[in-house]
């Protein structure tokens, strides 16, 4: 029998989580405060270790393809002169910008699409109550559900 984990949080780090539990075999159950999947916010880099962990789940391309396209940055005087200039394409190591610029939004949601197969979703519930067991812990949810995770 698979054990069974709850992830609280359907958000990047929640998602990526599930994905990688799920695909290992473990039955995953993931539970999110809010009512249905949320997406938006600002942009991010995703640089490092980030980068290497979509390349690993394949997701690497389908990142890049939703990118907002930020090719760098500059600094523009009053009269509108470029003063500074940092461009992704000339930048050796890590800089003020990075060439994996995604917003917020679209990253969670194309690591929810990559986990939903891995796991179950469950939004507008939040934990109440665990109780440890011999076997598992039994967690009671808002509204009264409970369910045994090890």
């Amino acid at each position: 029998m698979a054990h069974r984990i709850l992830i609280t949080g359907a958000s990047i780090a929640g998602t990526t989580a599930a994905w990688w539990l799920g695909r290992a075999g473990f039955d995953v159950t993931v539970v999110e405060r809010a009512p249905a999947f949320r997406d938006g916010g600002q942009n991010v880099d995703i640089r490092g270790v980030g980068r290497r962990v979509l390349r690993e789940m394949g997701l690497e391309r389908a990142a890049l393809d939703r990118g907002t396209g930020e090719e760098g940055t500059a600094w523009i005087d009053a009269d509108g002169r470029p003063r500074a200039r940092f461009m992704t394409g000339q930048i050796e190591g890590d800089g003020p910008t990075a060439e994996m610029e995604i917003l917020r939004g679209d990253l969670a949601r194309l690591l929810f699409e990559a986990a939903r197969p891995h796991a179950a979703f469950r939004f507008g519930t939040v934990v109440e109550r665990i109780d440890d067991g011999a076997d598992a812990a039994t967690v009671t949810f808002a509204g009264g559900q409970t369910g045994a995770y090890d």
